[in-house]
């Protein structure tokens, strides 16, 4: 009987720990954000974040949603924009149109009522349509998709489109050892992706 060699033991193990050490992309996602052409000839410095609208089927997302706010916020100086304090927008939107019964606020006439209010530059509206954590004890990954829109406070749309995908807590690093924490860092993740296809502001 033939014993193998050495060195062919040595490659099954360089290859068997090669196999071991792939990972899975931590982002996985599919977007379709595009600016309009006001973008362009707009130039919005004071940015008022709206409320995050909660269009899941199970609101699984509700106690994320102020973190998801303040997310947005935190991430818009990278684009060159400043967000407004909430409590400032919040105080304007008291004098906003109320969204008739079933209406996102996403919709163009509805959107169109949140702005000007705020004395804002433009307004970041996002709705979260999907928002699964059922395999995140599992694979500690969050399947989720958003939609999102920019307003120029003339009501002109700048920027709007949709993204959906799947984010792992911690990316390739360690992830946040409790439920809500590996969550909110995915939240992260996936909204990082969404800001980075925002233009930056013209400056």
């Amino acid at each position: 009987m033939r014993h193998a060699s050495s060195s062919t033991l040595s490659l099954v193990a360089l290859l068997a720990l090669a196999a071991a050490c792939q990972t899975t992309d931590p982002v996985l996602v599919e977007a379709t954000f595009a600016p309009t052409p006001a973008f362009s000839t707009h130039s919005p410095a004071d940015v008022a974040v709206l409320p995050v609208e909660d269009g899941t089927s199970d609101g699984t997302v509700q106690r994320h949603l102020v973190f998801l706010r303040q997310e947005v916020m935190r991430q818009l100086p990278d684009r060159r924009f400043s967000p407004l304090a909430a409590t400032v927008v919040d105080a304007g939107l008291r004098t906003a149109p109320a969204a008739p019964a079933g209406e996102s606020i996403l919709a163009p006439t509805v959107l169109k009522g949140m702005v000007g209010h705020s004395a804002e530059d433009a307004v970041f509206a996002l709705r979260v349509e999907r928002w699964d954590e059922s395999l995140l004890l599992v694979d500690r990954r969050l399947r989720f998709q958003f939609q999102a829109a920019f307003v120029a406070s003339d009501g002109q749309p700048l920027w709007s489109g949709t993204i959906r995908g799947e984010v792992k807590a911690g990316g390739l690093g360690a992830a946040p050892r409790d439920r809500d924490g590996m969550a909110r860092n995915c939240g992260e993740l996936a909204l990082r992706e969404m800001m980075q296809r925002l233009p930056q502001r013209l400056l």
